[in-house]
Parts: structure tokens; sequence; C-alpha cells
């Protein structure tokens, strides 16, 4: 999937992609930017370019929300 957000400064093509049936991970180009974990209903938001490592930066309802959150933040 890949996923294209816009902010007020810039425009970023973002590549999305299953790695397990509840994670996500989230590229820009070669970068990792972080991951999205299918939580029940929620997509949790986990930026840095480790899994294990990465930190919460916040929870949506929906895919394309929660790759924005990574996106802005």
């Amino acid at each position: 999937m890949h996923s294209t957000v816009e902010s007020r400064s810039t425009r970023t093509e973002l590549q999305v992609e299953r790695v397990l049936d509840d994670v996500h991970r989230v590229r820009d180009g070669r970068r990792v930017v972080g991951y999205v974990l299918e939580a029940g209903p929620v997509f949790v938001s986990l930026q840095g370019s480790v899994f294990n490592t990465s930190v919460e930066v916040g929870q949506s309802y929906d895919l394309d929300t929660a790759v924005r959150l990574l996106a802005e933040g």
C-alpha cells in the first residue's frame, strides 16, 4: 500500500507494508519511519526504526490516520 500524506509544508509518499498479522511497517523511501500496531479496533502509531524500541505517538481508528500521525510526528 502506498499512502500520500500532506502536511502544511511538505508532501510525502510513504510505503506501508504488512509484516505480521497485526503490524504494518511504514517507510519513507529506504528509511523506516515507524510501525502501526493493530490492537483490536485501535491502530497504534509507533515511531522508530526498530519495532521493539519504537515509541507510541498516537492512536486512531483507521490505518490512514495512524500513518498520518507517523508522518507528522
